[in-house]
């Protein structure tokens, strides 16, 4: 037993210089993070990532933003060594959060992105020393698939080594995301199928809450099963190359709303859809937000009496602007800003089927064309996506 504590004890230990100290011995009952042995698997090999990184690093994580930084971004002035250990990010920069907002709120969604040129001042040598800086913003993932927090890291101007090493970094979070959704499917369908067979092979020596508790192991590892096999699909989509063609986009979308329908053959739902300007796009990817789109407004306009779906397009500029309208439950817009992370939901999954993934891969590959994804909606009041394609 005492070993195990021990073993327990050495895995909630970082290391990573002073700042890796620091974060050791301050004490965090009471904060939004919890205890460090509370903190999730991805959050602490982000940190030791971070802790491990030469240029000014720091993680951002959770709703509030608490960050967790290296030696180096200890020295930006303004942040006192480790006083601003897991305080909000934003209140640390917030006399440049009007510009680095955007960018930020981009990584949380799940897309890399970048400040140019921004002016910072460092404690060296006993004075404070300007330099222009790069601020790169890179989403990190959480254990369950989702976007945990965000790598923060300051590169000066014309440094080709940190340059490198940020490519490495990225890399390494990168390949830790792949462990998550590869590695763990296979035990976790192994869990799932033994708990199976505990309990049809000996049901009947099995008091009722042994069997319940197994019923809830294996619903459990079929949840995260399911999730690492999202993940891994998302994977392949976000590398998938791009064949753009010229897209009959109101045929597509027509043949989609038949096989809809068609799966629903009880149902009886409106759909009027426009004449659609055609578009430059890769089709089988376009398809594929088309129908998660298209499907969502199908689902979620099962309670509805009179459900009606409204389909649009046209052009504005250099953009063509797609939108599905639906008269379905809608949501509440306040969390409109996590409605297309993975396995993000708003509803529950006794009231609506399904793992959160549809919109995530719909933003994805919208992005991958140089388009953009957002949604309306009120609860209870429907809810309208809409999405831009380069004209």
């Amino acid at each position: 037993m005492k070993r195990q504590e021990d073993r327990a004890g050495a895995s909630s230990t970082l290391s990573g210089g002073a700042m890796g100290d620091a974060i050791n011995a301050k004490d965090w009952t009471g904060h939004a993070l919890g205890t460090i042995e509370k903190w999730p698997l991805s959050l602490r090999t982000a940190l030791g990532i971070c802790l491990g990184f030469p240029a000014p690093s720091c993680i951002v994580w959770g709703e509030r933003r608490s960050q967790l930084y290296n030696d180096a971004y200890s020295q930006v002035s303004g942040i006192r060594h480790a006083d601003a250990l897991g305080v909000d990010f934003a209140h640390t920069w917030v006399h440049a959060w009007s510009a680095m907002h955007a960018c930020f709120e981009r990584a949380a969604r799940g897309e890399p992105a970048r400040l140019e040129s921004q002016q910072v001042s460092f404690e060296r040598d006993g004075g404070s020393e300007p330099a222009a800086v790069m601020f790169s913003f890179v989403p990190v993932a959480d254990d369950s698939g989702g976007i945990g927090g965000v790598l923060v890291t300051l590169l000066e101007s014309g440094s080709a080594e940190l340059r490198d090493e940020l490519r490495r970094s990225k890399a390494a979070l990168e390949q830790h995301g792949h462990v998550i959704s590869h590695d763990f499917r296979a035990p976790l369908r192994m869990l799932e199928q033994m708990s199976k067979i505990l309990v049809a092979d000996h049901a009947e020596h099995l008091p009722p809450r042994a069997t319940n508790l197994l019923n809830h192991v294996a619903s459990g590892a079929s949840k995260l099963a399911s999730r690492a096999e999202v993940l891994t699909r998302f994977d392949v989509l976000s590398e998938h190359p791009l064949h753009r063609q010229q897209v009959d986009v109101t045929a597509m979308t027509g043949k989609i709303i038949a096989e809809l329908s068609a799966a629903a053959p009880d149902r009886q739902v409106e759909v009027v859809v426009e004449e659609l300007p055609e578009v430059q796009a890769d089709f089988e990817l376009l398809r594929l937000v088309w129908h998660n789109l298209l499907a969502n407004a199908f689902k979620f306009t099962r309670p509805v009496a009179q459900p009606r779906i409204a389909v649009s397009g046209k052009r504005q500029g250099h953009h063509i602007v797609y939108s599905i309208k639906d008269n379905g439950v809608g949501f509440d817009p306040k969390y409109a800003r996590r409605l297309f992370g993975l396995f993000q939901r708003m509803h529950t999954e006794d009231e609506f089927e399904g793992l959160g993934m549809g919109l995530a891969v719909a933003r994805r590959l919208v992005e991958r064309h140089g388009g953009t994804i957002w949604a309306e909606a009120e609860k209870g009041q429907g809810a309208e996506f809409r999405f831009t394609l380069p004209a």
